[in-house]
Order: C-alpha cells, then structure tokens, then sequence
C-alpha cells in the first residue's frame, strides 16, 4: 500500500543579499522582488534582526533592511542622530529607486520613520509604521508615556556615559530587555544579539542614545498626511500597553495592532504572529 502523500513544504524564504556601506550610502540587507518594505532596525543591533521577515518576500515584498550609522554593515559612518539616520535613509531610497515604499521602524527605527515623515517629504512613501515606540521618550506631566513609564534628560546622560565606559559590559543587559517581561530569549538568541552589539560603536551609541531623548514626534503624528500603523508587545519591557493606547488617538485613523505576549521585540519573538499582523497592518494602510 502506498504511503498517503505528505503536505507540499513550503518554500524557504531567498537569503538576503548583502551589500557593505560606501560613499553617502549605509549598508543594507535585502531579499525579494515587488512592493518595497523598508524594516528600520533599532538600536545596538543592525538590519539582521530582521531576518526572520525574510518570510515577507513571499507575500510580494522586496524586504530592504538597511543598517544604521555606527551600526553593523555601517558602523564605520559618521552619523550621530535621528535627523542623520533618516538621511542616510532617504538617500538610500533614491539611489534604489524606489516607488510607493511601506517603512516599518522598531523602536529607534520608528523615530527614523517618523523623521522620513516629517522632514523629506518628497518620498515616495506610501505608508509609515511603529514597532514598540513610543513618539516621546523622556516623560513630563503631559506625557506619562515614555521609557520605563518615567524617563527624563538627566537618565539619558547617565545613560549614554556608560554606554561610552564600557559598552561590552553594558550590552547582555540591553539584550535582555528585548524580550518579554518573565522571558529570558534562548542562548542562540542570545548569541544573535550579542553578535549584533559586537559590531556597534560606542561612541556612535551613545550619542544616539541622547539624540532619542531629545525627540517628540507627537506633532508629527497628529499631523501626518500619509497612513500610519502602530503594532506593539503586549508584555514589553520598555513601554507598557498605555504607551500605545496614548500614541494611537494622536492619530486616530492610523492602523494599530498588538502582538499577544510578546515584548519589545515581537518581530524576533514570535515571527509568525507579527509577519501576519504586519502584513494585516499594510492591507489597511493600502486602503485609506
């Protein structure tokens, strides 16, 4: 008796062709043709983290993941803040020639995207998103909502020194707060970032660190011409859920999602939860 046939494997996603920084241009990773998704890492990793949305290239994307200033594929260029970092993006897009782009950035990544927004208007954008940000990351009495539910300029500066004296020691405990809160990533995880953080500048880190602290997007949202979508962690450790119950009415039509028992990285954490989330988010963006 022949043996019943077994279900057709699914196809492996393409591997991301890697290309080094040079002149004005950052690194980037990139794997698929069609729609172009621009993933914006955040930060003390590189575009790797994304490696799991790969997987997106099969849906009818063309997943661009660039690596940031002092990051990775460019951690030897000069560029230490947000404004920078969206430059170099900018400038990207336009030696790519790329149309009717979809930008996704997680946590420092979101405050780039929101830079696109706000100063390079002639982008070709097509929607913007956040993964796990918050638009204000110090907290005042109008907004509760930044770092760890109370962060203020003083933090950042403290922050950003030990950064500068001993980023090495400082990093496994970043790596940490990636993930969820009772969850500790397992060891190749753990090695995946450590990876990452290995081949970041200090310097450049810390800088950024402070350029955070200083940014408030909440007038850009409000504002925003273009779709926007926000998708969070619900058991984040950076941002409680009233961090996105607050940023999503400053723009009320904006696409908003949660990942269930993820953290601040939902996309590394559960992968397959947040592709469909994400890929649910752009369907709603494609429609306003």
């Amino acid at each position: 008796m022949d043996a019943p046939d077994s279900a057709p494997a699914s196809p492996a996603p393409p591997p991301f062709a890697t290309h080094p920084a040079h002149g004005a241009l950052p690194g980037w990773r990139e794997a698929g043709q069609g729609r172009p998704l621009l993933l914006l890492h955040g930060w003390s990793v590189n575009g790797e983290a994304f490696d799991d949305q790969r997987a997106l290239a099969l849906s009818g994307f063309r997943v661009i993941a660039p690596d940031h200033a002092g990051h990775g594929l460019s951690r030897h260029r000069a560029g230490a803040t947000i404004a920078a970092l969206a430059q170099d993006v900018a400038g990207l897009v336009a030696h790519l020639a790329l149309t009717d782009v979809v930008v996704a950035g997680w946590s420092m990544g979101a405050m780039v995207a929101w830079t696109l927004l706000r100063d390079h208007p002639g982008l070709p954008l097509a929607a913007v998103g956040s993964i796990d940000m918050t638009p204000r990351l110090v907290t005042d009495p109008d907004w509760p909502h930044g770092l760890h539910g109370y962060y203020d300029m003083a933090q950042a500066a403290q922050m950003a020194m030990r950064i500068r004296a001993d980023w090495p020691r400082l990093a496994p405990s970043v790596a940490l707060g990636l993930w969820a809160a009772g969850r500790r990533p397992d060891s190749a995880s753990m090695q995946r970032i450590a990876h990452m953080a290995a081949q970041c500048d200090a310097v450049t880190l810390a800088a950024l660190w402070e350029d955070m602290a200083r940014q408030d997007f909440r007038a850009t949202l409000r504002t925003a011409a273009l779709p926007l979508f926000h998708l969070y962690g619900e058991a984040s450790r950076l941002y409680a859920p009233a961090v996105g119950t607050a940023t999503h009415p400053l723009q009320p039509s904006a696409g908003f999602s949660v990942v269930a028992g993820a953290g601040h990285s939902p996309h590394m954490e559960q992968p397959q939860a947040f592709n469909a989330a994400l890929l649910a988010l752009i369907a709603q963006a494609s429609t306003r």
